[in-house]
């Protein structure tokens, strides 16, 4: 059996070829739920197990471990989320052979030179039909979100990691893990930076173009936004480079988003807007508010335009339907 390059060189190594063939697996289970979060595990073929892994090294609330092993089936359950209190993001960068992600109902194919992020608290499953070394980024959901907008939404979709951020992103975390016991900068600063390069890496444009050519990301981030548009049509504010901001993209993908719709963004807020206001001028409850308040209390900043979409719109004035 070819022995695999190591990434870490320091903290602790734990493996199962010095026990008996019969212990091995649940040893194993044991490793991987101490170090990761409860799990599931399985083996996939025949004959003995051999797993090896490296942890107990990291910077602040970042965790790097190093996972070398035979095949194996693992699982988190919605059973283990119940009972546990982990919140955590993963990321798994493969470093030889395959593995399989999957959660949310989407899958990530994993080979040599990819990576792709999970939930501890969704459940997810690897699948590994041969052995494969891969090097695992563990950090808590909270410290992710501080730097990107919604991250769940980038969980089991592969990433290359030979090209762009991705591969600025994993060159430097590899080097850090080699590096650790010589880094002379503070932890909870280099911790920090590390994050906002894994925030951009998942959220430049092309990683951003990988990630939304799934339908059902792209229909979650739809509903997402005209949730965000429902809740703020009032504000005279809105607009699309606040839509855009707020769901983490960039407006150019807001349009994108939108295309194939029957409106544009801009098209659907003021139709909202219209829709609103009419409701509330036919509503006797307002019967005493002007027709220009209701106009500034829908998000609408112009009076005159208002009255002059109302009419191109419903095909009366606002004061006529009044």
């Amino acid at each position: 059996m070819t022995k695999m390059a190591d990434l870490i060189f320091s903290g602790y190594r734990r493996d199962t070829s010095d026990l008996r063939k019969r212990d091995r697996l649940d040893y194993w289970r044991d490793i991987i739920c101490d170090e990761f979060v409860q799990l599931d595990c399985e083996k996939v073929a025949p004959g003995d197990f051999i797993g090896e892994l490296h942890g107990g090294v990291g910077i602040s609330d970042l965790r790097f471990s190093e996972v070398i092993a035979d095949p194996q089936f693992v699982v988190r359950s919605k059973r283990q989320i119940a009972k546990s209190t982990d919140a955590d993001f993963l990321i798994s960068f493969q470093i030889e052979n395959r593995g399989l992600v999957r959660q949310n109902g989407r899958e990530a194919l994993l080979t040599p030179g990819s990576f792709a992020m999970y939930d501890s608290t969704q459940p997810y499953s690897l699948t590994f039909k041969e052995r494969f070394h891969q090097f695992v980024l563990q950090m808590p959901k909270d410290v992710l979100s501080r730097h990107l907008v919604n991250p769940e939404q980038y969980t089991a979709i592969a990433t290359s990691a030979r090209a762009g951020l991705g591969a600025v992103l994993t060159n430097f975390i590899f080097s850090l893990a080699k590096e650790l016991k010589h880094v002379r900068q503070t932890s909870d600063e280099l911790a920090d930076n590390l994050v906002e390069m894994i925030a951009m890496a998942f959220s430049s444009s092309m990683m951003l173009e990988q990630v939304h050519t799934h339908s059902v990301v792209r229909k979650s981030l739809r509903t997402r936004i005209l949730h965000f548009i429902d809740t703020n049509l009032c504000d005279p504010l809105l607009s699309n480079a606040q839509i855009a901001q707020a769901a983490g993209i960039s407006i150019r993908y807001l349009h994108k988003l939108f295309e194939q719709e029957t409106e544009s963004v801009h098209a659907l807020v003021l139709r909202k807007r219209l829709e609103r206001a009419r409701d509330l001028i036919d509503d006797p409850a307002y019967a005493g508010h002007s027709i220009e308040q209701i106009a500034f209390g829908t998000g609408f900043s112009s009076a005159a335009h208002f009255s002059r979409s109302f009419k191109k719109h419903f095909g009366q004035s606002p004061s006529d339907l009044r």
